[in-house]
């Protein structure tokens, strides 16, 4: 293995000492390895004398959720095994174009798949290919018959056949994988015409990295040596991201004092967004502040900056009185600080046309921010500790929650469960019937914001399909990606969850 495994700077030098010789590159994922792939690298080593293998590294895979199943190491050491390979080289970026710069290959090898455009969905190929003729060397394609990893995954492996498992849990005898993409397609074109307003708080998220020293030998606390801070904008701010990929005309209503944080929202925030920022004089920034093991991701300590009272704002109920009624649909993200009076939540309930409604509880507010200050919604999310809180109800099954009588004026109920997946019923098409979703990560980095974008997507797609699977699948996958993602360094982006959804479907 070690005489193959090569690195980017020894590229060079290779070329330099094989100058008489025709090198040729192909580079991919390479994940599950079967019989398309064996003479796809026979076909290409005819090209040349020299067959250098460029693999992906697993953070630059965009192959969907739980992909590459294999990890950089097994990946390599079984490409080395093969003889036919000379040497393989591990690729750090989203393309080829800095191995082709350094190995300066005569031919560049990709399948038949990609003599269609189409098919390049991460839309390398043209500036590879660029980077190619630059150097010298030519594009080929190989003639071979199309194998799917993907398709071998869903049909062999057990942590990927998710549809196999949606149809036993809920005892469904089938679905209709094209008739689910379908109707995501469908759905697409309705959302992209809707009026949406977001209304909630934004929260300010700093994580301090730091390493535990332990605890001083004459205080009874845990003492850490700080290393480095990262800001991320939280609170409802992720919700927006999301619904403002798929929808043109997103409004977004909330409060922030700071100017600083004001003109940073503006920038992450998509141009499109209509923004409705109020600075009432008695509101303070939340800001929530966590303590971070650099070595384990796992937060140690947190505490909050905020004003833990409620904002009576005359600015904002003239604002939704006379404007709720434009829009389509109303996403609320009610974190508890202070935001949703009761004023609020009545013209809120009485003026929205469609109205979706996630309620938070946290140590700032537990016990008294519950989903039952609506009265109504067309959606309610909420996770299972805070459904049961807002019910009274510790000990009762979850069959009997999310069929409790109190909850009949919700039209449309997700109740998500961390690594116990989520439940979605909608009383309009069957009051008595909901369905279970497996959770589809359960090795998270980090949970938090994971119902959120759940959230995000049921609230897209809850009146735009009566695909309950759909909607399920849509939101377990949004909740499944962001776990993986640490604070809010980043967002459920749609092309992410889009290969992750297809991926799935694949059969």
């Amino acid at each position: 293995m070690q005489k193959k495994l090569v690195n980017i700077k020894d590229l060079n030098s290779i070329r330099l000492t094989n100058i008489n010789k025709k090198i040729v590159l192909t580079h991919g994922v390479f994940d599950i390895v079967h019989i398309g792939h064996i003479e796809y690298l026979k076909e290409a080593k005819k090209f040349g004398d020299l067959l250098i293998l460029s693999i992906t590294g697993k953070k630059f895979v965009n192959k969907g959720l739980n992909r590459p199943y294999f990890d950089d190491d097994a990946r390599i050491r079984f490409l080395c095994e093969l003889e036919i390979i000379d040497f393989v080289v591990l690729s750090n970026d989203f393309n080829s174009t800095n191995i082709i710069k350094n190995l300066k290959p005569d031919f560049y090898i990709k399948g038949p798949d990609y003599k269609n455009k189409k098919n390049d969905k991460a839309r390398n190929l043209g500036i590879e290919e660029k980077a190619v003729k630059k150097y010298g060397g030519q594009l080929k394609f190989t003639s071979g018959k199309l194998f799917s990893s993907t398709k071998i995954l869903n049909s062999h492996f057990d942590d990927f056949k998710i549809i196999d498992q949606i149809k036993k849990i809920n005892k469904i005898d089938s679905l209709y994988n094209s008739l689910i993409l379908k109707d995501y397609h469908s759905s697409l074109k309705k959302i992209k015409k809707e009026k949406i307003l977001i209304i909630g708080e934004i929260i300010l998220d700093k994580y301090y990295y730091s390493e535990s020293l332990g605890t001083p030998s004459k205080e009874n606390i845990l003492s850490v040596n700080f290393v480095k801070k990262k800001e991320y904008i939280g609170g409802s701010f992720p919700v927006v991201k999301i619904v403002s990929e798929f929808s043109n005309n997103v409004t977004f209503v909330s409060f922030l004092k700071g100017n600083f944080m004001n003109s940073r929202l503006k920038k992450k925030l998509n141009s499109d967004v209509n923004l409705k920022i109020l600075a009432p004089p008695e509101f303070k920034d939340i800001c929530k502040s966590r303590f971070i093991d650099i070595n384990t991701n796992k937060k140690i300590f947190e505490f909050y900056e905020f004003s833990n009272t409620e904002i009576h704002n005359i600015e904002l109920e003239k604002y939704l009185k006379s404007n709720l009624k434009k829009f389509d649909k109303v996403i609320v993200c009610d974190f508890g600080h202070g935001l949703f009076t009761t004023k609020v939540v009545n013209l809120i309930e009485s003026k929205s046309k469609f109205l979706c409604v996630n309620v938070q509880t946290n140590s700032g507010n537990r016990g008294f921010n519950l989903f039952n200050k609506f009265s109504k919604a067309n959606l309610l999310v909420l996770d299972e500790p805070e459904i049961r809180l807002g019910l009274s109800d510790k000990y009762s099954s979850l069959d009997k929650i999310i069929n409790s009588k109190k909850l009949k004026l919700f039209n449309s109920i997700m109740i998500t469960r961390g690594i116990k997946g989520l439940l979605y019923k909608n009383n309009r098409i069957n009051s008595n019937k909901y369905l279970n979703f497996p959770a589809l990560n359960t090795k998270a980095v980090d949970t938090m914001g994971a119902g959120d974008a759940a959230y995000s997507y049921a609230s897209l797609f809850v009146n735009n399909t009566s695909n309950s699977v759909l909607i399920g699948l849509l939101s377990s996958i949004a909740g499944a990606i962001k776990t993986t993602i640490l604070g809010h360094e980043n967002f459920v982006q749609k092309s992410t969850l889009e290969k992750s959804f297809e991926n799935l479907l694949k059969l």
